[in-house]
């Protein structure tokens, strides 16, 4: 029997590139209808590094795969430059639509301005210049959807939990994200958020881990010879808490808690085991990047979105029992394939039936960028489209209507498990 294949393109910063023939199989185990004239859509990662990484790209790749589209899967190694470059190329390599991660706030109109002059459709992920939205007329309606989840609320929570868990007592250690990076910026107010709320509970501590395993460890190496009892370490990140964790183990310190952000496998399976992991937040790596896909894919096939539409959080979810964790592994990492219906989430291919599976709520501007002191810009108005629909209530009125729609969610039995009992969007 012939076997279709759809050809995967892993390019490295450097400039080398792995072409990997992966066997096309669908979600339900068909084959797949993608074939070399299909369109392509890149999916733009700042390193292979990072496992939640990882699961962003096997999810994208996986609704790549249902959707019939080729991917190509490029890494930056979390140079601007580079970014860019591989932006400006889409067009001469053929590719359709684009998933970024603008690498810090003020490259992000740059990328989408390349993308908008390369006639690509393109999503950003987690980090945006101020003041920027897709609405705005010079990317002329390219610029298909920015989506995140909301990390100031999503890093107070999980900081929350760790210090409710050391019983609100103690000194604690801070390892924060890449400085300049939008993501960075509100992870650290939602633990400042935290700390206000826990006055027997003393900051010893902050320096950026570089968001990796690498940059955490001689940054948690020389913090906790310089302070040997603290009681809490709350992580940027994951791949920065697993860092913390070995140098934990290390020294015997088992009783320190550890906090982080990404719900990757080898943080759950330490707090699984009554290890150092106390919290975590489940940002659901494989989802997020499949949604991508999905937005993408409808905005190529000319599907309309409103503008609130075009600026969103993601729903998450805090991990913080064995159980909760036990549950997730099995619903999400355990999955094969993954628990998550690619074609319900296009538009184009539901229509009235269409299923995000996962909430979304609308950003307000205002909000959004006020909470961390980034005023607009002298002259600057919020283009007509979304401001008229956020005067009109689009924040309540669209959350309501993407709540309606996400139905197939299949982590109701994971949250109850929580501590909290519900998700950072209220689902119980």
């Amino acid at each position: 029997m012939n076997t279709s294949f759809r050809r995967t393109t892993i390019a490295l910063a450097a400039g080398a590139a792995l072409i990997i023939p992966i066997a096309g199989c669908t979600a339900d185990g068909s084959e797949s209808t993608a074939d070399p004239d299909a369109p392509t859509v890149m999916i733009q990662v700042p390193s292979l590094d990072n496992s939640y990484w990882a699961d962003v790209i096997k999810g994208a790749e996986a609704a790549a795969e249902e959707l019939g589209l080729n991917s190509d899967v490029q890494v930056y190694g979390d140079s601007v430059d580079t970014q860019l470059s591989q932006i400006q190329q889409t067009g001469s390599k053929g590719v359709d639509m684009a998933m970024v991660f603008a690498q810090d706030q003020a490259s992000s109109p740059t990328l989408i301005q390349a993308a908008t002059a390369e006639g690509i459709f393109v999503t950003n992920v987690f980090s945006n210049q101020p003041w920027s939205t897709p609405s705005e007329p010079d990317y002329d309606g390219h610029y298909a959807g920015y989506f995140l989840p909301d990390n100031v609320q999503d890093s107070y929570n999980m900081a929350t939990s760790v210090l409710e868990q050391i019983d609100g007592e103690g000194e604690v250690l801070h390892i924060t994200g890449t400085p300049g990076n939008t993501t960075a910026v509100e992870r650290q107010l939602g633990v400042d958020q935290a700390l206000e709320e826990f006055p027997g509970v003393e900051l010893v501590g902050r320096e950026s881990g570089g968001e990796s395993r690498v940059g955490t460890q001689p940054v948690i190496e020389d913090l906790l010879t310089a302070h040997p009892d603290i009681k809490a370490v709350i992580c940027h990140n994951d791949d920065s808490a697993i860092a913390v964790i070995n140098a934990l183990r290390e020294r015997g310190m088992d009783d320190v808690k550890v906090g982080g952000i990404d719900a990757i496998e080898e943080f759950l399976d330490d707090m699984s085991a009554g290890g150092n992991a106390a919290a975590t937040v489940a940002i659901h790596g494989s989802w997020f990047g499949g949604y991508n896909v999905a937005r993408l894919y409808d905005a190529f096939e000319g599907e309309e979105y409103s503008a609130a539409e075009t600026m969103m959080f993601q729903d998450s979810l805090t991990i913080d029992t064995a159980d909760a964790s036990d549950e997730y592994q099995s619903v999400v990492y355990d999955a094969d394939p993954l628990p998550w219906d690619w074609t319900a989430m296009s538009r184009a291919l539901s229509g009235d039936d269409w299923d995000t599976q996962i909430p979304l709520r609308p950003i307000d501007p205002d909000e959004y960028w006020g909470r961390i002191d980034e005023p607009a810009p002298e002259g600057y108005e919020v283009p007509e489209a979304l401001a008229s629909e956020l005067a009109d209530g689009a924040v309540e009125s669209v959350s309501a209507t993407y709540l309606e729609h996400a139905v197939a969610n299949p982590l109701g039995s994971v949250i109850g498990l929580t501590r909290a009992g519900e998700s950072s969007l209220g689902q119980k």
